[in-house]
């Protein structure tokens, strides 16, 4: 008797866990990235259509000159944290957040790997500039090894404190400053990112499309 009463529970428990699970449904912003083919084809498309815009600029400069990407939804898919705070009913946070940095678990956004692999084929630099914080460059390069999208001659210009605005760093990489004065000033040829705050100001030089590049990103943002 007491095996047939364990066995009813079991039968239930596993029944409501099945039927929790098929509750927990991904919003409609995290399964576009995640399911959509629509997503894959747009970063190929932009990841496309930069090459072609910028390849024969890059290709005749020299290593005094740069292309500056933002990593996290423009080099760095990562769908999997969006995924997690959906499952645990949480929002983003600084802690969760590193500690998803330091399980080196991001995979790619699409087209990323063609697109630097070509660059590499070149003089020109790629400076990664994040808003992720210097403490988890680390990981971050352990993660991009994995991928193999990483160089030695790569910089990272990881943000120091709350303070470490991008358009700061932006200015030390064209003013040779700050963390580039021993490099010296580069010629930024192009940007990347998914949000407004990782472009300058769109001026006669810099226009989105020709060498600013914007990925598309629902999932979080300040909008």
């Amino acid at each position: 008797m007491k095996k047939i009463i364990i066995l009813t529970i079991q039968f239930f428990l596993l029944l409501s866990c099945s039927s929790n699970s098929e509750d927990t449904k991904l919003p409609n912003d995290i399964r576009w990235v995640v399911n959509s083919s629509e997503y894959d084809i747009l970063c190929e498309q932009i990841y496309t259509n930069a090459w072609k815009n910028l390849s024969a600029i890059l290709k005749k400069t020299d290593s005094k000159s740069c292309i500056v990407m933002d990593l996290d939804e423009t080099v760095l898919d990562n769908s999997k944290y969006q995924i997690d705070l959906t499952e645990k009913n949480e929002s983003y946070n600084p802690e969760s957040w590193s500690e998803w940095v330091n399980l080196k678990e991001a995979e790619l956004v699409p087209g990323a790997k063609e697109f630097i692999d070509k660059v590499r084929e070149t003089n020109v630099k790629i400076i990664f500039l994040s808003n992720r914080m210097e403490k988890n460059k680390i990981p971050t390069i352990q993660n991009m090894g994995k991928l193999e999208v990483i160089s030695p001659n790569d910089i990272f210009l990881l943000r120091k404190d709350k303070k470490d605005k991008k358009h700061i760093r932006r200015n030390e990489i064209v003013s040779g400053i700050g963390r580039f004065e021993k490099l010296g000033p580069l010629k930024v040829l192009a940007y990347f990112g998914d949000a407004k705050h990782d472009f300058p100001e769109a001026d006669n030089y810099y226009t989105f499309g020709r060498n600013m590049f914007m990925f598309p990103n629902p999932m979080y943002g300040k909008w």
